[in-house]
């Protein structure tokens, strides 16, 4: 396999720097140091080649640029840019993925990619499973993908990462809980819960991915049913793309991991959240303690929902990611919709270098409310 360039290796040798390092909750100066570097070429190399980022950015001053926490100064872009605006910073032909977010309704974001910046984001999800112990190429295993099973020239984001993640083991067979109906998609429970008892018959290691909504209502199915199954000690949960159009029913992560041990016999040390974006495509797993660390390959701000200043850990916010490996599109510093609030590494001992956080909730259009919900409302209701 030839070595993975970005689109000018002489340009962008920090950024490739960056994201060839293998450990990917390490922190230290001199890494510090690398990601500003990374930096640096990234914002150059976006400004030369993608007129609306050179305006975006035209008044932050390269020179000054020393330290991780001047970034907080770079002019980011909201997730919902991408909802209504396409940009790029490549020539169209070089584009080898075009994706989109999940979302249930609405406008979604249209985000492209070329091959350094896909296979970037992948081989940052290798390194975090090699750390974790979840990469097992050699050991055969039965997925359950709690997402949209594939329509022609389909493109949603979240589908495409379940299909890359069964690549950590020998798939022997893979289950689509989100069939294909007539061009769309229904949830097929009863087959979900079928082949759930038939994965547990063949006593192999069962990988289940995809939306938490989606195993709530199989779980309930089961209860339903009065079923329950003992899948393979090795097998594995992990969640990505959250409740959507369901935030209604959303149980707590503890009450829905408890489920899963109950009825499918699944250890929750096995069990783990992720949390990530089309608009943002870093990976964020949980740890062995359930924290969602940041890698070494971004770092986050967390922003007053007023004011937008930078704010200290423990405070609650909006938050920003920022992360320079990305060359196809200028996504270098995404504001998402999400609230959150960051943490110290030291306040988890699962031995991660560098800090993590908590999704609070997202600001927005409430199933159970005719209007948006305020940030600041949000935030009062959490009681942060």
């Amino acid at each position: 396999m030839s070595k993975l360039l970005p689109p000018d290796a002489n340009a962008l040798k920090n950024v490739q720097k960056l994201c060839e390092i293998t450990d990917a909750y390490a922190s230290s100066d001199e890494l510090d140091a690398l990601f500003v570097d990374a930096f640096k070429e990234i914002i150059s190399w976006h400004r030369k080649n993608n007129e609306f980022y050179k305006t975006l950015t035209k008044d932050f001053d390269l020179e000054k640029l020393k330290s991780v926490d001047d970034l907080k100064e770079l002019p980011f872009i909201h997730a919902n840019f991408f909802k209504m605006h396409e940009t790029i910073s490549i020539d169209k032909n070089s584009v080898t993925e075009h994706l989109t977010s999940s979302g249930t309704s609405g406008q979604k974001s249209q985000m492209f990619f070329d091959e350094w910046s896909i296979l970037s984001a992948r081989r940052m999800v290798k390194f975090i499973y090699d750390e974790v112990g979840f990469n097992t190429p050699e050991q055969v295993a039965n997925y359950l993908l709690l997402a949209y099973e594939p329509l022609k020239d389909f493109k949603v984001g979240t589908t495409n990462t379940n299909i890359f993640l069964t690549s950590f083991s020998k798939p022997k067979e893979v289950f689509f809980a989100l069939r294909q109906t007539a061009g769309t998609h229904e949830f097929d429970r009863f087959g979900t819960v079928r082949k759930l008892q038939e994965y547990a018959e063949q006593n192999l290691p069962v990988r289940i991915h995809g939306f938490p909504s989606f195993m709530y209502f199989t779980l309930m199915q089961m209860k339903e049913m009065d079923i329950k199954v003992q899948l393979h000690p090795d097998s594995l949960v992990m969640f990505g793309g959250g409740w959507k159009g369901y935030a209604n029913k959303e149980i707590s992560k503890e009450e829905l991991f408890s489920l899963i041990n109950e009825y499918l016999g699944i250890s929750p040390s096995r069990i783990r959240d992720a949390y990530g974006s089309v608009e943002h495509s870093i990976p964020y797993i949980e740890c062995k303690n359930h924290k969602l660390h940041v890698p070494t390959y971004s770092r986050l701000f967390v922003r007053d929902v007023k004011t937008l200043e930078v704010l200290d850990y423990g405070q609650s916010g909006f938050m920003n990611f920022v992360t320079p490996y990305i060359t196809s599109v200028p996504a270098v510093s995404v504001m998402m919709g999400d609230l959150g609030v960051m943490h110290r590494a030291s306040e988890c001992s699962c031995g991660a270098q560098t800090p993590f956080f908590e999704v609070l909730g997202r600001a927005g259009v409430s199933q159970n409310k005719s209007c948006a919900v305020s940030a600041s409302e949000l935030l009062k209701k959490r009681g942060v």
